[in-house]
């Protein structure tokens, strides 16, 4: 899990023998922890797609999962006491296919956290950006997905399986757009060179418990926050705290692989690569700023000099390359600088800070401080404030976005006085997913407008002929229930909740849902003997895991007497 980080397939590099992948499957099960029941649909005041009752804690989700995984699964001879060679995939301690289910579970809760930002604008951006590096980088192959995470301190990380997580405190601070660069292709790098699962190998020798407190300092630490420091002196506490501590960050050697990794990717994607070196330079003095209450991505990233030497002297011969910042970067950052509020006293803050940065003439980019004006007054219900910003924006911008589109759009909706006015809003909405046919955004965008007006057929129909929103993707299944459920179709309503909840792996609210299903009666034969197939899947993947639990109290029991 370093700190700083769609779709394909992930490749088993190593076959685990049948015992130690069962044990590393029942590592995920148990993470799971109780039983959860399954809400209501969401989508009205809620984030799409991933309500549950009872959520459970992040932290303690994956100290448990991690802790079972390191002590059930063998693990292979290390080359060296500290770490492999570059390039070697460290796969036998922890096979890709378990390290990605297990970072699949552990987003489960993530998205249930209050601080994790389902924020379509920013999250399309950061993935657009994160997959350019990608592209160039030795886990193409790989599946990513970047995260947002509310949170105003400067930290970025990253989950088993590639999910990577930023802070909207680092994007609104990241001086250009080759920085923000910089910090995705670092957290690549400690995802391609699997560095979570060599931080496990290394604690093969230890305890539970010291295992146990070692993942939730790393948590702990990586959360931000006020408590995040108490947090961190209680996780490492104890008879294990000298070796807690010693691992707490990954090794010199592990930021450095991760810093070439890192560098060589921006440079090759296109970016300054100079970027890294400021941003480091930055880091540089928060640490002397800071001292002992540094950010959480000083204190698991500490810049040495070593480091900052070595990347001084990779970008020494570097042609020169001024990068001009992209639309969207400017657009997201004034975006966030918003949404990281969650008062309506910090959104009348944040439309103060943009006017006067208008009326005073000092931002370069007016047409970004236009826009966050208008996020800010569209939070606040200022309607024909919000679209005169928006329309302010596009206007002074210097190159067509979906974002601005959609600003427009959304503010034309919330200013309307009559069924005309939303018409043309929606026809605005179709207009601009039909330019962007590949922009989920957009599209999802669109749909919400109409179930908003009650023309649930009409999204049922985009929705099945639309290639932007997967039909893998949780979110396609929270919109189809929300139309279904407005015509009061109940089958096929409780069927598309089913299949949101186990694409989220949310086995047992999907078996509940798809009950429901089967008991509602107003599907047609070919739907119903969808549901039973789709049922029968279910449970007997509920079965196994329910098994694998028992087995796993009985050997329990039996190494306790």
């Amino acid at each position: 899990m370093s700190s700083w980080g769609s779709p394909g397939s992930v490749r088993w590099r190593t076959r685990r023998p049948a015992d130690a992948e069962r044990n590393a499957r029942l590592a995920i099960i148990q993470s799971r922890g109780r039983r959860i029941e399954a809400g209501p649909l969401p989508g009205r005041g809620q984030n799409p797609g991933y309500y549950c009752d009872q959520p459970l804690n992040a932290f303690r989700f994956l100290v448990v999962a991690l802790v079972s995984l390191a002590l059930n699964a063998p693990i292979a001879h290390a080359q060296t006491p500290d770490l492999p060679a570059l390039g070697d995939a460290g796969g036998e301690e922890l096979p890709p296919a378990i390290e990605r289910r297990l970072g699949e579970q552990i987003m489960l809760q993530v998205r249930r956290d209050p601080t994790y930002l389902a924020d379509p604008e920013s999250t399309e951006y950061l993935n657009s950006l994160g997959y350019r590096l990608v592209s160039v980088s030795p886990s193409r192959s790989l599946d990513f997905v970047f995260f947002v995470i509310r949170d105003p301190m400067l930290n970025a990380f990253a989950l088993p399986g590639g999910f990577i997580g930023v802070h909207t405190g680092l994007i609104i601070t990241s001086q250009s757009e080759s920085e923000l660069a910089s910090v995705l292709g670092h957290e690549i790098g400690h995802v391609t060179q699997r560095h979570i699962a060599r931080m496990l190998a290394q604690q093969k020798e230890s305890t539970a418990m010291a295992i146990g407190a070692l993942l939730l300092a790393i948590l702990a630490a990586r959360a931000g926050g006020s408590s995040s420091g108490d947090l961190t002196q209680a996780a490492i506490m104890g008879s294990q705290a000298a070796m807690v501590q010693q691992q707490l960050n990954f090794s010199r050697e592990a930021e450095r692989e991760a810093d070439r990794v890192g560098f060589q990717t921006l440079v090759e994607a296109g970016f300054d690569g100079r970027g890294m070196e400021g941003f480091f330079a930055r880091m540089q003095t928060g640490t002397r700023i800071y001292e002992g209450t540094a950010p959480a991505y000083l204190r698991t990233h500490p810049m040495t000099v070593e480091r900052i030497s070595d990347m001084q002297n990779r970008t020494r011969n570097l042609p020169f390359k001024q990068r001009a910042d992209s639309l969207e970067f400017q657009l997201v950052r004034a975006r966030l600088r918003v949404l990281q509020e969650t008062t309506s006293q910090g959104w009348r803050d944040q439309l103060e800070y943009f006017n006067g940065q208008i009326n005073n003439r000092t931002t370069h980019t007016e047409y970004a401080a236009r826009y966050g004006a208008a996020v800010a007054a569209l939070k606040l219900n200022l309607a024909e404030v919000a679209l005169q910003n928006a329309l302010a924006a596009k206007r002074l911008a210097p190159g067509s976005s979906v974002i601005l589109d959609k600003a427009v759009v959304e503010a034309r909706f919330a200013a309307a006085r009559d069924e005309a006015a939303r018409d043309e809003a929606i026809r605005l909405a179709r207009e601009n997913a039909a330019r962007h046919p590949l922009s989920g955004m957009a599209a999802n965008h669109y749909v919400d407008l109409l179930l908003k007006t009650g023309r649930n057929q009409e999204a049922i129909t985009y929705l099945r002929n639309q290639d932007a929103i997967a039909r893998t993707e949780p979110a396609y299944h929270a919109l189809l229930g929300r139309a279904y459920e407005g015509l009061n179709q109940r089958t096929l309503h409780h069927q598309a909740v089913g299949e949101m909840y186990a694409l989220l792996g949310a086995v047992a609210p999907a078996i509940q849902q798809l009950e429901m299903a089967r008991r509602a009666s107003d599907g047609d034969f070919y739907t119903m003997s969808e549901i039973d197939a789709r049922l029968r899947e279910l449970r007997a993947q509920f079965k196994r895991e329910q098994e694998l639990l028992r087995e796993s109290g009985r050997r329990s029991a039996e190494s306790a007497r």
